[in-house]
Formats: structure tokens, sequence, C-alpha cells
């Protein structure tokens, strides 16, 4: 496992060094901070990645990190497609304004599943599943989907919440 996954993430990311306030103040909850790392591993690198390999997990939170313009995340994830094994077509997928040729393929049914969760979660419906569904994702795979796309948003929130407070 790479130096980028077995740290702490979000301190990594936000360049927190000990002895600053706000390295101190995530120590305060360092319960939550330790779940919130695991829960990234089980998200970017769980032990059997099935149909999600691990580069397409790099890339697609790369993509996630892009859209909200989380630049930080956004290289975190980057750096780690790279580790990983980044081709031509996953170093598009990270980028967020790039979309499949062939809109009816897997590929495009996810990522478009994935910007609309990201950007508008609100206007997702039962139709949105039954697109995965139809690309050939089965529901275990949607599950998987669904759990990376939410602990991304959630890191990027954290993230941004806690770049503020560094940042004032």
């Amino acid at each position: 496992m790479s130096e980028q996954t077995t740290g702490d993430v979000i301190d990594s990311v936000l360049g927190l060094e000990a002895g600053s306030e706000l390295k101190a103040l995530r120590e305060k909850r360092e319960k939550l901070k330790a779940l919130t790392q695991s829960s990234y591993l089980a998200a970017l690198r769980p032990k059997e990645p099935r149909n999600f390999p691990y580069p397409l997990r790099a890339a697609i939170a790369a993509r996630m990190s892009a859209l909200w313009k989380a630049d930080e995340l956004a290289a975190h994830y980057r750096g780690l497609l790279e580790q990983e094994g980044s081709t031509a077509e996953l170093l598009n997928v990270a980028d967020s304004g790039w979309t499949p040729e062939d809109g009816q393929s897997r590929l495009a049914a996810i990522l478009r599943h994935v910007d609309l969760v990201t950007l508008n979660p609100k206007a997702a419906t039962r139709a949105n599943i039954e697109a995965l569904h139809a690309a050939g994702l089965d529901d275990r795979d949607i599950v998987t989907l669904a759990g990376l796309i939410a602990f991304v948003n959630y890191q990027i929130l954290v993230v941004a919440g806690l770049k503020m407070l560094r940042d004032n």
C-alpha cells in the first residue's frame, strides 16, 4: 500500500503539521479522524475491488474533486491514480469536463451518475439507478459506486470546511 493511502489523507492534503492549531483540533476528534481514514481505505482500496479497480476509483474521485474545484484533493487523487497505474482513458475520466464518445457505454453511465449525484443529488431518481442496471452494473456494483460517491463528497466537504478554518 502506498504512502498516499496509509497516512491521514485530510491532514496531508491540507498540509497540516504537528503542532498546528488545526491539526490539534482534528486530534481532539481522533475517533472521527480514524473513522474517516478507514472509510477512505474502504472506498478507495477495499480488499476486493470487484468491478471497480483501484485506478478507476482514484480517477472517479479525482473527477469528483475537480467538479467541486477541490484542487488539493484532485491533486491527491491524480497522484493516487498515477501510483495505481493510470491510462489515457483513466486520465480522461479524472477530467471533469470529459465525457465518453459512446454515450451508451458502461463508463458513460457511471460518469453521468457520478456527475449527477455530485453536482445535483436531489435530481437523482430511480431512473438513474435503472440506467446503471441497463449499462451492466449489478446491485453490488451500484452500492459500491454509491459508497465511493458518498465518501468522496463527504471528504470534499470536510476538507473545504477545514480549509476555511486554516485560511482564516
